[in-house]
């Protein structure tokens, strides 16, 4: 009798130490896992990582290391990992059949954060929604329109789909249409376009000098085009001023933008 409560006391002693071996395991494997992370942190800071890239990379780290610190701890509890890896990758599988749409979006994530196809900050349009990237995370891609509006669009679409990013270089151009009579003079009209140009602060000479030519002839109007460059954070201050300046000096000197018009001739027979 006092032999089995021997061996029973033994077997506890030993189920204790495996069980505390195991819960050390976790334990220093967490706080070794939020180190290493603190240090990518760091690191992450100091080479100008995209934020949403940067979140990418962390969370698909601490999901990996935590994974190996859980069997770790399986292991030291004498349980074997290789039964539980073939069922966990059956059940992966199955998942993935299930869910084939959303990993979709999920390679989509990480193709858009690898690439650099556009970046946090950027001003884009994809498919003719047009906002500022706010997060770009593995399932979507986050704009803020100008209007305060989010807009969250799946990343299997945004990956293939036409993007363009407004803010990939510091400076855009400007293009606008006038619309003049035909009885206008439309020299003194490029004349007053361009000196009300070269008068604004935010228009640029780089890198090519505003442009005024007469670009088209309409039913009603002659078409002047005006071309100027601007840094990309000004073009909109500079559109809408020049859409006013322009059309005030049009006002003084006699140059009218007509409305859409159709001549009419009725021919009576006798």
């Amino acid at each position: 009798m006092e032999a089995l409560k021997s061996i029973s006391l033994q077997g506890l002693i030993t189920f204790g130490f495996t069980l505390l071996k195991a819960a050390l395991i976790l334990i220093v494997g967490h706080y070794a896992v939020v180190f290493i992370l603190k240090l990518l942190t760091k690191s992450f800071e100091k080479v100008k990582m995209d934020v949403s890239l940067e979140k990418f990379f962390l969370k698909a780290v601490n999901i990996a290391l935590h994974i190996i610190v859980l069997l770790s701890a399986l292991n030291a509890l004498g349980i074997s990992t290789t039964g539980l890896l073939a069922a966990l990758s059956g059940a992966v599988v199955a998942v993935a059949l299930a869910l084939k749409d959303s990993l979709g979006s999920i390679a989509g994530g990480i193709i858009i954060l690898l690439t650099k196809r556009f970046e946090t900050g950027d001003y884009i349009e994809i498919n003719g929604d047009e906002g500022t990237v706010t997060q770009v995370d593995l399932m979507h891609t986050t704009l803020k329109t100008l209007d305060n509006r989010h807009v969250v669009i799946p990343n299997a679409v945004a990956v293939n789909s036409r993007v363009v990013d407004y803010s990939s270089e510091e400076k855009r151009r400007l293009d606008i249409v006038f619309g003049i009579a035909y009885n206008d003079d439309s020299e003194k009209a490029k004349q007053i376009i361009l000196d009300t140009v070269n008068k604004h602060k935010m228009a640029l000479n780089e890198p090519e000098t505003p442009f005024a030519r007469v670009t088209g002839f309409g039913d009603s109007a002659v078409e002047i085009t005006l071309r100027v460059w601007c840094q990309r954070e000004n073009y909109w201050q500079l559109k809408f001023d020049l859409l006013e300046q322009i059309k005030a000096e049009f006002d003084k000197n006699g140059i009218s933008i007509p409305y859409n018009q159709v001549d009419v001739h009725i021919s009576q027979s006798i």
